[in-house]
């Protein structure tokens, strides 16, 4: 078996993703956020508050997320994080939410430059909260999206 992936086959739903399934992602319950992750004694670290896996994990879904919501229809592209900076704001417990947005450009600059370079670098950052809408984590995910040749 390969470890290489298969990147013809690349898909960008964020909820078919098997380790997507394997967290329980979900589409957020409250319409002001984007994705959650519901409270669950699994997600818990040594201080009895959500681990910084499963806090960076929700962050990255919500990037790419994002990405296919802004470009929904978009064929032939491939989308890969890059670099990712990330701050760990407070200590989060019980569910957690997330937003997006583009940092620094917006949705018409990127599909510009994708067409004129057949590529672009896009910055995504994301915002994760718990219930009590406290600011708990902040990323930055930079992609590589690429037309596939």
């Amino acid at each position: 078996m390969s470890c290489l992936p298969n990147l013809k086959e690349a898909t960008m739903n964020v909820f078919e993703l098997p380790f997507n399934r394997f967290i329980g992602l979900e589409p957020s319950t409250d319409s002001e956020y984007l994705l959650m992750v519901s409270d669950r004694q699994e997600y818990l670290n040594h201080l009895n508050t959500v681990h910084a896996s499963t806090q960076f994990a929700l962050a990255e879904a919500t990037s790419g997320f994002f990405l296919q919501n802004e470009f929904q229809g978009l064929t032939g592209i491939l989308p890969v994080v890059r670099r990712v900076e990330t701050k760990y704001k407070r200590p989060a417990q019980g569910c957690i939410y997330s937003k997006a947005e583009f940092l620094n450009t917006n949705q018409q600059a990127i599909l510009n430059e994708l067409n004129a370079k057949q590529r672009v670098l896009v910055t995504v950052r994301v915002m994760l909260y718990d219930a009590e809408h406290n600011n708990v984590m902040q990323s930055d995910f930079e992609w590589y999206i690429a037309r596939k040749a």
